[in-house]
């Protein structure tokens, strides 16, 4: 989420692998249909490939939308430009204790996604 509480892309994952499908279909709930003067799903369905930042595939990325109620640990590099991740992350495992209003708010322009890793390199 940014600041505004809208709901923002920042990366695209590795394909998951079965156990994680299936872990994650327990999890995750459809989109529900907007209550009416409600805020609809804020992206478009597919997703535009410049969304994305993949210059080597322009089609669209076709997703489902689901209600953004899920949180996961995801491992990632440090090449992080645009307000996305460079390259694909990687999902690690749900965090069923954690709720999205426990992670962090994506970075404005100028934030260092990692400012304890330049004191320690």
């Amino acid at each position: 989420m940014d600041r505004r509480g809208r709901l923002r892309y920042t990366g695209r994952m590795h394909p998951l692998a079965t156990p994680q499908r299936l872990e994650l279909a327990t999890l995750l709930s459809p989109l529900r249909l907007p209550r009416r003067g409600a805020v609809t799903h804020p992206w478009p369905e597919p997703l535009p490939a410049a969304r994305s930042g993949q210059v080597d595939r322009p089609e669209p990325l076709p997703y489902i939308q689901v209600e953004p109620t899920v949180v996961a640990d995801i491992e990632v590099d440090t090449a992080y430009e645009h307000h996305r991740w460079r390259h694909r992350v990687r999902y690690a495992r749900p965090r069923t204790d954690r709720s999205v209003g426990d992670v962090p708010l994506v970075l404005g322009e100028g934030e260092d996604p990692f400012p304890d890793y330049a004191g320690s390199a």
